[in-house]
């Protein structure tokens, strides 16, 4: 195991010590295999970033830009979701799949739209199509699956391209 390795799988195993609260040795070998697991599941996550370092302090500029867009990207759509639960909006009827293109995006710019698009209440990735280059979504409100498509390249454009392309 690499060094880099190790450091990843020790970090991780502290992350779950600390979410149980305890640092009993048995504790922290299963946060050990799952450390490991949860590494072998997302291998992209460990891959490192294959910019040069000018580029990395750019994205690391623009990475604040991001978090808050991505905020309130979510406060935006858990109000939309409030709307549709609690208001007399008959917008639930009108769920529906709706597919969106990869375009541009590298594979960890995949990764990552897909994390946004399911992180905001009312939109949740069912598939990744690589061969058609789309990310197939379920959308409580897909009335309009053009404003959804819309939404969501707008939304890597603005703020996602320049930290994870």
């Amino acid at each position: 195991m690499r060094l880099r390795t190790a450091a990843r799988v020790l970090a991780l195993a502290l992350l779950y010590a600390a979410m149980v609260g305890s640092l009993h040795p048995v504790d922290l070998a299963v946060g050990a295999v799952l450390a490991v697991g949860v590494m072998r599941l997302f291998p992209m996550a460990g891959l490192p970033p294959g910019v040069s370092s000018r580029e990395g302090w750019r994205c690391l500029w623009h990475l604040p830009r991001f978090g808050g867009a991505l905020t309130v990207l979510v406060v935006k759509s858990c109000a939309q979701l409030l709307g549709v639960i609690f208001g007399g909006r008959e917008r639930a009827a009108h769920a529906g799949v709706v597919d969106v293109p990869m375009g541009e995006r590298t594979a960890r710019g995949v990764q990552v739209s897909s994390w946004v698009m399911s992180l905001a209440p009312g939109t949740v990735l069912l598939e990744l199509d690589w061969e058609r280059r789309v990310m197939r979504m379920h959308a409580l409100d897909a009335s309009d699956p053009e404003a959804l498509r819309r939404q969501q390249d707008d939304f890597y454009r603005r703020y996602q391209r320049a930290v994870f392309p």
